[in-house]
C-alpha cells in the first residue's frame, strides 16, 4: 500500500461535553485544531481553553480540545470558562496514546493540526500556552491559503525540450509509473499500460519512428510508451471509449509527479504508431510516448525550440474553455 508522508489521525470514537459519541470522522472534510490538555479548570488549561475561545470564529469553529476529565467535568469546565471549543473525554488516554502525547502515564500538552483528508500536518509537543493559539492560527491560515493555490507542480510544468542524456535512476522511473497507476479510472479497469525503454537498441528503435520535430527525443536516457486497448476499458454509450480518457488521466499525473521531482516528462504525438506497435509487438493503441529525463541539455535545440524553452506559457482565456451555468 502507498502512503502519504504524512501520519493519519488515528480512528477513534469519545464522548463529548453532552455525552455523545464524536469520532475522527467529524474531523473529514474540514481543517480542524485538536488539542490535548492535562486537566479542566488548572490554570494553563484554562488559558489556552480561552485563548482557543477568543479565537474560534477565525478557526471556523474547527477546534477540539481532548483530556482525561469525565464527560460531567469537561461539561462544567466549559459552561464555568464560557468556552466555545469542542471538548472531548478520553479517560484513559488511549486516544492521547494513539497521538503519541502520553509520556509515563502523564498526558502532553500538544496540538495537531488536521487537514480535511485526515492527515496530521503540523504538530506542537510540549506546548508553552502563552500566545501558542495565536501560533496556531497562523499556521493553519497559512496551510489553507497554501492548499488552496494552484498546485506548483502544475505551474511549473512545461512541455521541455532540453532534455540531458544523464541517467535516470529506476527508483524514480518506478515512482512516476506508481504516480500514473494511482489514477481513477471506469469501475477500477485501470486500463493504462507502459513499456519502459531505456536500453540503447530498444531506444535506437524508437528513435526511427519519431517524426523530424521531435529529435530533441533521441537524447532522452527514458522513453515511455503508453498505449491500451478498447478491451481493457469501459466501453460506453454514445461511442465512449473509457479507455482513452483513463489513461489521459494517468498520463496527467506522471507528468505533475515528474515535476515534483525535477524530471522533464515531455509526451509527443509525433511517431509513426503503427511502426511503434510493431517494433514493440504492442497490441492496442499507442496514445502517446514521454521522453524522460533531467534539464538543460538547450544548446542542442533548434532555433524554434529554443524559443519555446523559455517563452510565457500561452493558454486560452479562461472564459473561453469554461462557463459556469
Amino acid at each position: 500500500m502507498i502512503q502519504s508522508r504524512f501520519r493519519l489521525i488515528p480512528q477513534f470514537v469519545l464522548k463529548d461535553e453532552d455525552g455523545n459519541d464524536f469520532s475522527w470522522k467529524n474531523l473529514l472534510g474540514r481543517y480542524t485544531v485538536v488539542y490535548f490538555y492535562p486537566k479542566a479548570n488548572t490554570p494553563g488549561c484554562t488559558l489556552e481553553g480561552l485563548d482557543f475561545t477568543k479565537l474560534i470564529d477565525e478557526f471556523n469553529g474547527n477546534v477540539v480540545g481532548i483530556s482525561p476529565d469525565d464527560c460531567k467535568a469537561i461539561a462544567s469546565f466549559k459552561s464555568k470558562k464560557g468556552l466555545k471549543v469542542k471538548l472531548l473525554s478520553d479517560p484513559d488516554k488511549a486516544v492521547a496514546e494513539q497521538f503519541g502525547v502520553v509520556k509515563d502515564g502523564k498526558l502532553i500538552r500538544s496540538t495537531f493540526i488536521v487537514d480535511p483528508w485526515g492527515r496530521i500536518r503540523k504538530e506542537w509537543i510540549k506546548v508553552n500556552v502563552n500566545g501558542h493559539a495565536e501560533e496556531v492560527l497562523q499556521e493553519y491560515k497559512r496551510m489553507i491559503q497554501e492548499d488552496q493555490a494552484l498546485n506548483d507542480n502544475i505551474l511549473l510544468r512545461r512541455a521541455l525540450r532540453g532534455v540531458r542524456p544523464d541517467p535516470v535512476e529506476d527508483e524514480k522511473i518506478e515512482t512516476l509509473i506508481k504516480a500514473a497507476h494511482l489514477a481513477p479510472s471506469c469501475m477500477n479497469k485501470q486500463p493504462w499500460r507502459f513499456l519502459v525503454v531505456r536500453t540503447k537498441e530498444n531506444l535506437e528503435k524508437l528513435h526511427s519512428t519519431l517524426s523530424e520535430g521531435n529529435y530533441w527525443m533521441k537524447h532522452a536516457p527514458v522513453m515511455i510508451i503508453v498505449y491500451t486497448d478498447d478491451e481493457l476499458g469501459c466501453q460506453l454509450s454514445d461511442r465512449r471509449n473509457y479507455a482513452l480518457f483513463d489513461t489521459g488521466t494517468a498520463v496527467g499525473l506522471l507528468l505533475a509527479q515528474a515535476t515534483q521531482m525535477g524530471l522533464i516528462a515531455h509526451p509527443v504525438a509525433g511517431y509513426d504508431p503503427i511502426k511503434v506497435k510493431e517494433l514493440f509487438e504492442i497490441k492496442g493503441v499507442v496514445i502517446t510516448l514521454i521522453a524522460v529525463g533531467y534539464w538543460g541539455n538547450i544548446d542542442m535545440l533548434n532555433e524554434k525550440h529554443l524559443a519555446a524553452e523559455f517563452s510565457e506559457r500561452i493558454r486560452k482565456p479562461v472564459e473561453e474553455i469554461a462557463k459556469y451555468i
